[in-house]
């Protein structure tokens, strides 16, 4: 299972919100955001990084 991911509101996305993904769950409680133009997630609380994944369906 990955990490639970949220659009540009913080709204947490289920299958009936299909908006992009902007930030992630971060392991230290906060939320990573997506670095404009890359394909990662940071926190600027912890500086820890996540790679975007996309699932072949």
């Amino acid at each position: 299972m990955g990490r639970q991911t949220f659009d540009q509101w913080k709204v947490p996305k289920t299958p009936y919100n299909a908006s992009m993904t902007v930030y992630v769950q971060c392991d230290c409680g906060e939320l990573a955001k997506k670095v404009y133009g890359k394909y990662y997630f940071a926190c600027e609380h912890c500086k820890r990084e996540y790679v975007q994944q996309f699932r072949i369906m």
